[in-house]
């Protein structure tokens, strides 16, 4: 009898982006709770700034984050790496070959983070791979992985990314569509019209998720609201929120009303940004 292959189990590869902030130690928090919960191997990055003397401290906060990392998994492989280099492009060069990226954003501090240039708005911008903006203060919680569905393909890659990350933890799967244009004052039957046509929108994504992930139990959010509000709303009981991009910058995502920006830093929650095309 010829022996069954046996079956290759990929390591996803974690790129986390350290800087020893209180929303970096958040982000190191969830990376070993994935890291504990499924195959993986996790490389930690410090940018260092070449014009200044930052160095030696960014030597002795990686040596802390790895000493942390391999306290919770002995059995982790870990790297650790300093980079000198510009934000954010340095990480999201780093990353490129990376499954995910994870990043930090203190959430308390938004001056702070308007100082440093919105720099996880920027990373999450212009990242090529999934970038996970863990909030400052994070804690583990069960509840369903929520994510964002647009009008647009913008949305189709963090649908499947958000169904696959349904099924790795065991939670349900919540899809959220809000449209604020005009719903038609004029009939009932108009508004029934509008509201139809997002439903379709709805039912289409739904049955493209079901090809790739069958088992996926799936709730249906479907709202007159902004998307922003509507997705906040439903960030209450959510484990994680997973949102699509085009991948315009920030730049340009301000001038098309990006909901990431509106979201990102406001959120308790940690929020994957899915590039389009992923």
């Amino acid at each position: 009898m010829t022996p069954s292959p046996e079956r290759t189990v990929t390591m996803e590869r974690i790129l986390l982006g350290y800087d020893a902030s209180d929303g970096a130690d958040a982000a190191l928090d969830w990376v070993t709770d994935r890291a504990l919960s499924r195959r993986a191997r996790v490389e930690v990055v410090i940018v260092t700034n070449p014009f200044l003397q930052d160095q030696p401290r960014a030597e002795d906060d990686l040596a802390r984050a790895e000493h942390r990392l391999r306290a919770a998994n002995p059995t982790l492989p870990i790297e650790t790496e300093r980079i000198d280099g510009l934000m954010p492009r340095a990480l999201t060069d780093a990353a490129a070959d990376a499954d995910l990226l994870v990043i930090g954003v203190d959430t308390d501090s938004s001056i702070r983070e308007a100082l440093h240039g919105w720099m996880s708005l920027r990373v999450s911008a212009t990242a090529t791979v999934p970038t996970c903006i863990v909030p400052s203060g994070w804690s583990e919680k069960s509840g369903p992985i929520t994510v964002g569905l647009a009008s647009d393909p913008s949305s189709d890659a963090a649908l499947t990314f958000a169904a696959s990350e349904s099924a790795a933890a065991g939670e349900s799967l919540r899809i959220v569509h809000a449209w604020l244009g005009p719903i038609p004052a004029t009939t009932v039957s108009s508004q029934r019209d509008v509201r139809a046509q997002h439903m379709q929108l709805m039912d289409r994504a739904v049955e493209r998720l079901q090809e790739v992930a069958p088992d996926s139990a799936v709730d249906r959010v479907l709202i007159h609201d902004n998307a922003a509000s509507a997705l906040s709303i439903a960030a209450s009981d959510s484990s994680l929120m997973v949102l699509g991009t085009h991948g315009r910058g920030v730049l340009a995502g301000g001038f098309f009303g990006s909901v990431g920006q509106d979201l990102i830093g406001r959120l308790e929650v940690p929020i994957i940004v899915v590039p389009s095309g992923r």
